[in-house]
């Protein structure tokens, strides 16, 4: 089994993407149906269908700091690492928002540029009865999001680099950003984002994870839309062809980690479902923290499933710290 050598000093997380404020409602089954986008997916909107899709809601929304980086970002500062957000803001309360969020978190938010004049973004997260969130974003200053708003010495405190998927709405930029990460001699973990976006960009993609990428993560609809084939295990297995480690989140079943053409099953924790935003992120978050920090694949997955099933029984992407402290004695123990 692949274990990944401990750091001295220890890893550092730098993750990119775009600086979200979530604005996190419960709705009916049927809501769904009556705006565009799949459930479960992300699908971008304009100004204009954010303030009808508000208009709509049939309750208020509860406001989180979000997107999937500064989720993953919070969640790996949560377990005790140490991580940084490189992205974009405006000059506004959201922005202003998002960046005391980050750092009341712990985590470092040099790198985060404010732009004069720009909207931070937001993202309206649906919640139907089952749990499953269906996200609706209105980028802002993140559709604006180029390399050449960053130079090298925002990758140099950090070891590691997590993207989100979400960077493929700008794709000219994904391949930019992942060279000057590899440049920096960092390694990239990528996180697939949405089943929209892969079978969009499926090509690019390809291309993406076979030149920089080191851990590919992707959920089992992202997973199809890229390797043709339902089954996770067999996915997780086409990934790490391309990536040093593939895997394959699939909800209740686990997740599949496959590295050359071992595979490792990591099964869910149970849990009472309340809402699945930040689900991902934070299995990412605890993937990687007890990964690089020296765990087996196995061991980090324990831990990853443990940090998704405490967010997914809360509703939004926040815990508490007492959780958190649960979470870092489990790690210990791993």
């Amino acid at each position: 089994m692949l274990v990944l050598p401990k750091f001295t000093p220890p890893p550092r997380l730098l993750a990119f993407g775009a600086a979200l404020i979530d604005e996190v409602a419960e709705v009916p089954e049927d809501f769904l149906a009556r705006w565009p986008g799949r459930k479960g997916g992300s699908q971008p909107i304009s100004g204009a269908e954010r303030e009808a899709l508000r208009q709509a809601l049939p309750s208020p929304c509860r406001i989180a700091p979000g997107g999937a980086a500064g989720n993953t970002a919070r969640a790996f500062a949560g377990l005790g690492g140490a991580a940084g957000m490189l992205s974009l803001t405006g000059a506004d309360q959201r922005g202003a928002f998002f960046r005391q969020a980050l750092q009341s978190a712990g985590v470092a938010v040099e790198g985060l540029k404010v732009i004069a004049g720009a909207e931070t973004g937001s993202c309206l997260s649906l919640v139907t009865p089952d749990g499953e969130r269906s996200m609706r974003p209105c980028l802002g200053v993140a559709d604006q999001l180029h390399s050449r708003y960053f130079q090298a010495a925002d990758y140099l405190p950090y070891s590691h680099f997590y993207v989100e998927g979400y960077i493929l709405y700008t794709p000219e930029v994904a391949a930019e950003i992942l060279a000057q990460a590899r440049a920096a001699g960092l390694s990239v973990c990528y996180d697939a984002g949405s089943p929209e976006l892969v079978a969009k960009h499926r090509g690019l993609l390809r291309e993406l994870l076979d030149q920089y990428v080191t851990v590919a993560l992707f959920n089992e609809l992202e997973a199809e839309a890229f390797c043709g084939t339902a089954d996770p295990a067999a996915a997780a297995l086409q990934l790490a062809r391309l990536c040093r480690l593939g895997i394959v989140k699939s909800g209740a079943r686990g997740a599949w980690i496959a590295c050359g053409h071992e595979l490792t099953h990591i099964p869910a924790r149970p849990a009472r479902v309340v809402d699945t935003t930040g689900a991902g992120d934070f299995w990412a978050a605890g993937f990687l923290y007890a990964w690089l920090n020296g765990r087996s694949l196995a061991a980090a997955g324990q831990l990853a499933a443990a940090v998704s099933a405490a967010v997914v029984s809360e509703a939004g992407a926040n815990l508490a710290a007492g959780t958190w402290q649960q979470l870092r004695q489990l790690f210990a123990g791993l």
